[in-house]
């Protein structure tokens, strides 16, 4: 059979088990590469190389199609173009395989690769930043190791080893233990023909085929396919922001959605699905809007300008725009180092946004330390406290404290919602350090 009939049969399944599947991967031009290694999404395009479909057994080559058809679901291809094009790859795979949790294909779950279940089921750029963070770290206990700068920078080491190159004998060793130590087993396919008749007859998909191309033939398919320092820069690296296809996916997911035809397809990942169809926050304008509404002013008048009424005869008036912000951030032990680091990272924020002053507080169950009053950006802050969590603390001082025009509280919401505060002037601003807590304490602390 066909490399090109194999797909075929599987998505026309697709058309009654599998309707999402089916319904994005029809929106794409399916054809064949011989010069690509495996198989890719690309601008609109699935390509893939014939010797790589051949040579999969057909449960594989269903779980293949099957994480390609997801990645187009969650437009992975389709987002905003990042740096590194290997660890793009890398950290689409690990959230897919986090959802699919695939048995034959080898892919890393988060906890595999982080040694910790703490990352498990999060997004596709998380990921990708977690890895940058970790080869940076990674980098740094290099070069502290060394008496001398070997002059590589992370994105040479990146590309040139993969950022988990450790891991990859132990994959390849579980791939090859998958397809059989012998090659010798995949020369017939599920009807008991050979290879070498099945090669000799694609006439459609591997026509006029130079001993040359013939040569690029995949050895170890799945090890290629999984493994981004081979495959990741060739599959990734043209994946870009495209509005049009994201708006032609949304449309079939909504489709999906509305006649409730998930087919296989669990709640826990149509929850992430729909989730790529609602716009992030950006956090950036809501800190930009909050200032903007907590803007004070004070008149004075001046001989500069003319008053509208009397012209020059009298001074004019102008009037000078200010805003006393408190920044009051959880400091209790529920908040990890990497949130507060975080935390502080938005506090620096504010400066270019005008803000001169900025007023800092940490709580836990009460205020810890002195009031901090910065008038620029600060890289390290002491921080006292990681006891307990009560928002009255911060509640209590607002109350005292007045002359504040808003109040940006940092948390992770791991506490009873406060009382309603008696000072109605101070604005007050929730800032979550995940979307989840966000999500879990929005609607008691909106009352």
């Amino acid at each position: 059979m066909l490399a090109k009939e194999k797909i075929t049969k599987i998505v026309e399944k697709w058309y009654l088990l599998e309707p999402l599947y089916f319904a994005v991967w029809t929106l794409h031009k399916v054809e064949p590469s011989v010069h690509l290694k495996t198989i890719r999404v690309n601008n609109g395009h699935i390509e893939y190389n014939p010797f790589f479909i051949d040579k999969l057994q057909p449960k594989e080559l269903e779980e293949v199609l099957c994480f390609e058809a997801m990645r187009v679901i969650l437009k992975h291809p389709y987002r905003r173009k990042k740096d590194i094009a290997q660890i793009s790859y890398q950290a689409s795979n690990i959230t897919i395989q986090e959802y699919l949790r695939t048995k034959l294909l080898g892919f890393d779950f988060a906890k595999d690769f982080f040694n910790s279940d703490e990352f498990d089921k999060k997004h596709f750029e998380f990921y990708y930043d977690k890895i940058i963070e970790l080869a940076s770290d990674k980098q740094e206990s290099e070069c502290d190791g060394t008496e001398e700068d070997s002059g590589e920078n992370i994105d040479d080491d990146i590309n040139s080893q993969g950022v988990n190159n450790e891991l990859q004998e132990d994959r390849n060793d579980s791939i090859e233990n998958q397809n059989g130590s012998s090659g010798d087993d995949d020369d017939s396919n599920e009807n008991g023909e050979d290879s070498s008749d099945r090669n000799g007859s694609v006439s459609s998909d591997n026509a006029d085929i130079s001993t040359e191309e013939m040569a690029n033939e995949p050895q170890n398919s799945l090890s290629e396919y999984i493994d981004e320092a081979q495959t990741g820069y060739e599959n990734s690296s043209n994946w870009d922001k495209n509005e049009y296809e994201e708006h032609l996916i949304d449309d079939k997911i909504k489709e999906v959605q509305l006649s409730n035809s998930w087919g296989s397809i669990t709640s826990n990942i149509q929850e992430r699905i729909l989730a790529t169809l609602k716009p992030k926050v950006n956090y950036r304008t809501i800190l930009k809007a909050f200032r903007a509404t907590v803007l004070s002013n004070s008149r004075r008048l001046t001989r500069m300008k003319p008053s509208r009424r009397y012209g020059f005869l009298y001074m004019g008036s102008k009037r000078d725009f200010t805003t006393k912000l408190l920044f009051a951030v959880d400091i209790s032990g529920s908040v990890d180092s990497y949130a507060l680091k975080n935390a502080f990272s938005i506090l620096n924020r504010f400066f270019k946004y005008g803000i001169e002053e900025i007023s800092v507080i940490c709580f836990d169950t009460v205020i810890k330390g002195e009031l901090l009053t910065l008038k620029k950006a600060k890289k390290e802050i002491e921080i006292f406290g990681r006891g307990g969590t009560d928002f009255n603390a911060v509640i209590e001082y607002i109350n005292k404290n007045r002359s504040y025009d808003g109040v940006i509280i940092f948390t992770d919401g791991d506490a009873p919602c406060p009382r309603t505060p008696k000072n109605r002037k101070t604005k007050i601003l929730w800032l979550f350090d995940n979307e989840r807590n966000y999500k879990y304490s929005k609607t008691s602390l909106s009352r």
